[in-house]
């Protein structure tokens, strides 16, 4: 089991827990993944699809989860 999990998202920009690179923002996830696995030496445990807001109004991004 991973000590350190870190939710990386296509509809969340933020800072890198470990440096100033940019993490997560649209179309940017394949980047933001490749640093953490080739920057920090995390694993990647999961990529999917996550749906936030209401029925209405559903609002779709593509996740990763890494972790070391």
């Amino acid at each position: 089991m991973a000590e350190h999990i870190i939710h990386i998202s296509t509809g969340l920009s933020k800072g890198c827990e470990h440096c100033h690179f940019n993490i997560g923002g649209p179309g940017n996830l394949q980047e933001s993944v490749n640093h953490y696995l080739h920057e920090h030496g995390y694993k990647l445990i999961h990529v999917g699809q996550e749906t936030t807001g209401d029925e209405s109004s559903p609002w779709h991004t593509t996740v990763a989860v890494v972790g070391k």
